[in-house]
């Protein structure tokens, strides 16, 4: 059976749990990533004498954009597992979002390196608004790349996912005594879980719409008002 949101398949209060499972151990693979690499290049920051060194930020750079990778492939593939019938090309949706990572990386390099050698303490406020950005990337590319209609509900969740993500990481740096030790290893899996959560919440609460009104406001293909009219005289 084809896939026709939001007709079918009808969304239910399991894939909530199983997509938000999926995003937190897929950014978990990322987390694990993250910690090897941190303690693989702290024998840079040891022998700095308290200076930071261009060589250990272009190293931490390096282990956030892999623990970054990681976290989107891994949680992208569970989500795949999660629902095959929507999902149904894995590796074209991957290689974009390999591309993607790539080039988000590629490009803040250079702004990430000045702004940590002058304050190293920025560079965990840049890998989280790396992380965000990544996030938001992979998912609007697997929702392109299988061809889905409702972009605009994907972008609206991830509005919400992302608010939500930072609201959560506000609570853990002051709950943290305002280190930024720990917010990394818990960034990715709390950053894939609330992604996972809220796409599945909103879909659940638009096919709601869809049955109360008949009307499917989110098609990309919808239009309203003049642009209602302009489009059918064209026709």
């Amino acid at each position: 059976m084809a896939y026709h949101f939001p007709i079918s398949p009808e969304t239910r209060v399991s894939d909530i749990f199983f997509r938000t499972i999926a995003g937190f151990f897929g950014g978990g693979f990322g987390s694990l990533v993250l910690l090897s690499g941190t303690f693989a290049s702290s024998y840079l920051a040891a022998v700095q004498e308290g200076v930071v060194h261009p060589l250990f930020v272009f190293a931490t750079l390096a282990v956030i954009y892999l623990s970054l990778l990681v976290s989107s492939l891994a949680s992208l593939t569970f989500f795949y597992y999660c629902d095959r019938e929507r999902y149904a090309y894995l590796l074209s949706t991957l290689s974009h979002v390999f591309a993607i990572i790539t080039l988000l990386f590629v490009v803040s390099t250079p702004l990430s390196i000045v702004l940590s050698l002058s304050s190293f303490d920025s560079l965990s406020l840049i890998a989280m608004i790396l992380i965000a950005l990544g996030a938001v990337f992979s998912v609007v590319a697997m929702e392109v790349v299988a061809n889905n209609r409702h972009l605009l509900l994907t972008l609206y969740s991830s509005a919400v996912a992302l608010f939500t993500f930072l609201l959560f990481m506000l609570i853990f740096y002051f709950s943290l005594g305002n280190t930024t030790t720990y917010l990394m290893p818990l960034a990715l899996p709390f950053c894939w879980a609330s992604f996972g959560f809220w796409q599945v919440a909103f879909e659940m609460i638009y096919q709601w719409v869809y049955q109360l009104y008949g009307v499917d406001f989110l098609n990309s293909t919808m239009r309203f008002g003049s642009d209602y009219v302009k489009e059918q005289r064209g026709k």
